[in-house]
């Protein structure tokens, strides 16, 4: 494992779609999974969705981010949510958005 091997957690960056997968239940199951395989060596970076015109998905609420946080943190593994940026031009970590 990368953990045992270098001796760095290891970060997980999961990005936050509403109603797909921002369900409190994903949270203490990936808090658990993480929690077993990794312990304190895991990090988990939430990413909420830059919601761009068009599309069918769209950001989670900030209070189901905070429940999906608290849910994973319950397993004893750190989570964060990430600053969201890039929403003036409609690309943000991989999303660009096509005018048309």
């Amino acid at each position: 494992h990368y953990a045992d091997a270098t001796g760095r957690r290891v970060s997980i960056e999961y990005a936050l779609i509403r109603d797909v997968n921002d369900q409190t239940w994903r949270g203490e199951m990936l808090g658990r999974l993480l929690a077993q395989r990794l312990g304190p060596m895991a990090h988990v970076n939430l990413i909420p969705l830059n919601p761009t015109p068009g599309s069918e998905w769209d950001a989670s609420p900030k209070h189901q981010q905070d429940a999906f946080v608290d849910a994973v943190r319950a397993s004893g593994v750190s989570c964060t949510i990430r600053d969201t940026r890039g929403q003036e031009i409609d690309a943000a970590c991989g999303q660009l958005a096509a005018e048309g």
